[in-house]
């Protein structure tokens, strides 16, 4: 962090993939071993920075597409930084895919985020989602147990918009009744997270846990539980 926060912040409304929930990146890891060499799960996890970068790169080059139509440059992009002979690219790619149809793979949750939420909400905070889903976000929230802690959850496919739209920002304040400067949103993605809340006039934190991001501008976050150092209590609306 280089500045404070808002004094008011009584909303906290979270990205869902690779924010609350995770790529899978050991399953990745074992599908590129299968079909290509072996690799290990960090290696995936550094890899997926670059997967992160080209999606900015595109934005920044007003080649927006969707959430769905990014998905295949994302992986491509992972298996490019890790040396995959193109010729395997499209094995791993279906594999990828056919797991993801059948369970997402933005799966894994960290073991304390539902000790943090579970203290936002003690501190007096609401707290929501706002994803770029697939229509299963509520679902794949409920099935691990975050579900009492949110006070919204806004999934893109549901509700017809996208980030970095501002207008899926304003559904989630309407749901929690906050207005933009009371909420503060934390994302994992620069061009799609964080300028899609500063559009929306909401402060916000970009997640970085390995420090590899690169220069944006903005504060970021190594984990959720630097949450609350930040947050120590809610203001009074």
């Amino acid at each position: 962090m280089t500045g404070p926060l808002p004094a008011n912040v009584s909303t906290v409304l979270f990205d869902l993939g690779n924010t609350l929930h995770h790529l899978d990146h050991a399953f990745i890891a074992g599908v590129v071993t299968r079909h290509a060499r072996p690799v290990d799960a960090a290696e995936v996890a550094a890899a997926e920075y670059h997967g992160k970068a080209a999606v900015d790169a595109s934005f920044r080059a007003r080649r927006m597409g969707t959430d769905a139509s990014r998905q295949r440059p994302y992986f491509e992009t992972i298996l490019g930084v890790l040396g995959i002979d193109e010729s395997a690219w499209p094995a791993i790619g279906a594999a990828l895919r056919d797991e993801n149809t059948r369970d997402t793979l933005w799966r894994v949750m960290h073991d304390d985020t539902p000790d943090v939420l579970a203290a936002l909400r003690e501190r007096g905070y609401t707290l929501g989602v706002v994803s770029n889903a697939d229509g299963r976000a509520a679902a794949s929230l409920a099935a691990c147990g975050l579900t009492p802690h949110l006070a919204t959850v806004i999934d893109s496919h549901v509700v017809g918009v996208e980030k970095p739209d501002p207008r899926i920002f304003e559904l989630a304040l309407a749901a929690c009744g906050a207005e933009p400067e009371q909420a503060l949103f934390i994302g994992d993605i620069y061009e799609i997270d964080i300028r899609g809340a500063r559009n929306a006039g909401i402060a916000a934190l970009l997640l970085d846990p390995l420090g590899l991001y690169g220069e944006v501008d903005c504060d970021r976050i190594d984990s959720l539980s630097r949450l609350l150092e930040l947050l120590p209590g809610c203001p009074r609306r």
